[in-house]
């Protein structure tokens, strides 16, 4: 209890103190400075002690969110969607504001873990080919993540792991709901957010080739293939649409199925999947789009860590079932400047944690094929 008592923050108010007026003399100012030191000595003495019961209480809530959250990634890992979703349910049902003390403003890494459950959802779904469900949730995921209205396309990058994955996922829920303008609009989004990652660009042109755009697709592809020229998903959808215009015939070979089978072997079981409608994309999402999966970054739940302790008289016009608090964010952050700086360290940052993602072998989608990623 003492290590969470000292990770909540107080929310108090410092007495007004009138500035010192300037003197010529030292004497006449240390009364007034002594004055000043007394009353902030005051103020922190009439500092609020934290209950015992109020921690005790969030105590609680911390272990059942945590027990629902082991469940739920075992289950992920067995495969057992519907009872990881039950799971994730709870959990969030634990994280309700209903179950807090009112005293309680959650800090930012409740925002995050409820983000990361809302997506978790939508990927249980989207495997038993519950694409409805799932693209409710990861709407869900986008509105408590509170990403901008609009996406900036003039230059802003963000995290991959977070708003871009819930919005390419949402854009493959979308096409086999058959809501084809929005899918669009989604696999947009994901484009404008991470211009420099190749995956966002095969996921538009699936959601061209879904709806027989076999030309715009190739457009896509072809900015893919000049970001990473050993881009596997690129190659392997790129033959296979090429294949079915008719610009590979049977006799000749396949260029773009060639390069990628000798990057990655395994991509020989995918040479035909060139759109959403394919029954493989679920296997070939996983193998092929590592930087369009947000993986879970939060495992050790701590609701005292940043939270704050609000007591009811301190503040008598809060409202304080609706808490002030700053919301997850993606990470999208203002345009950057034209400097070579900027943008390399927010390039560089996004390669290392993609390839701290395929090192993992703990992610929901089984083993991992370290070679099917290309570094980019």
């Amino acid at each position: 209890m003492a290590v969470a008592q000292s990770s909540i923050q107080h929310h108090h108010y410092e007495p007004a103190v009138e500035p010192m007026e300037p003197s010529t003399t030292s004497a006449t100012a240390l009364p007034k400075q002594a004055s000043f030191h007394s009353q902030l000595q005051s103020a922190k003495e009439a500092r609020p002690a934290i209950p015992s019961a109020f921690l005790a209480s969030v105590a609680n809530i911390q272990a059942k969110a945590q027990a629902h959250l082991l469940a739920a990634i075992t289950c992920e890992r067995a495969k057992r969607w519907f009872q990881a979703i039950e799971h994730y349910r709870k959990l969030l049902n634990s994280l309700s504001k209903k179950k807090f003390p009112p005293e309680y403003v959650p800090g930012p890494q409740c925002s995050k873990l409820v983000f990361e459950t809302y997506y978790h959802i939508g990927v249980a779904f989207q495997k038993v080919d519950y694409h409805r469900d799932a693209s409710e949730e990861f709407t869900n995921a986008i509105e408590s993540g509170n990403p901008p209205k609009v996406a900036c396309n003039i230059g802003c990058a963000s995290i991959p792991f977070y708003q871009t994955p819930a919005f390419a996922r949402r854009a493959y829920a979308y096409v086999k709901c058959d809501k084809i303008k929005e899918a669009i609009g989604d696999a947009t989004r994901a484009v404008h957010l991470d211009p420099s990652n190749p995956d966002v660009y095969c996921i538009r042109a699936l959601v061209w080739s879904s709806v027989k755009e076999k030309r715009r697709a190739l457009l896509d592809l072809n900015l893919s293939f000049r970001l990473n020229a050993s881009h596997v998903c690129t190659l392997i959808l790129r033959g296979a649409i090429l294949k079915s215009l008719g610009g590979v015939s049977a006799s000749e070979q396949n260029k773009d199925h060639e390069k990628a089978l000798k990057l990655c072997r395994e991509s020989m079981h995918f040479f035909d999947v060139e759109d959403f409608h394919n029954p493989k994309m679920p296997s070939f999402y996983d193998k092929f789009l590592w930087s369009l999966n947000a993986f879970h970054t939060i495992t050790e739940i701590n609701l005292f860590v940043g939270a704050s302790f609000v007591p009811n008289s301190k503040q008598p016009n809060k409202v304080l079932d609706e808490p002030e608090r700053k919301p997850f964010r993606c990470g999208c952050v203002p345009p950057y400047s034209s400097s070579s700086s900027s943008s390399s360290n927010l390039l560089l940052w996004r390669k290392t944690s993609a390839r701290a993602v395929v090192a993992s072998t703990t992610g929901i989608n089984g083993n991992n094929c370290i070679n099917c990623y290309i570094k980019y």
